[in-house]
């Protein structure tokens, strides 16, 4: 687990980095970080979306706070994907740290 400034400075080091926003479409069209991808971990084809995921690449995983993101986090990492860290204070966390957001 991450946190939001953690993920500030990973994302500003290593731009292989993949931001996997789980939260709903309409949460990530109020705003989102740079490159998010979004997968709405709710959905019911959600994890046929993540099942196709490159898994040796490099996730950072969030939702609003995180409980969303722990559910996409406990799938990923039993479905082999290697590298993934969980913003643990979500895009509340973001968001309050005045991090950048686009929308």
């Amino acid at each position: 687990q991450v946190t939001s400034n953690e993920v500030s400075t990973m994302l500003a080091k290593d731009k292989k980095w993949i931001v996997l926003d789980v939260r709903t479409p309409d949460e990530f069209k109020e705003g989102h970080i740079k490159n998010a991808i979004n997968i709405d971990i709710n959905s019911d084809d959600a994890f046929q979306k993540i099942d196709k995921l490159n898994k040796n690449a490099k996730y950072i995983v969030h939702c609003r706070s995180n409980h969303r993101s722990g559910i996409a986090v406990d799938y990923m990492n039993k479905h082999g994907f290697k590298t993934i860290y969980q913003m643990k204070d979500g895009f509340s966390g973001w968001s309050t740290n005045n991090k950048p957001i686009e929308k």
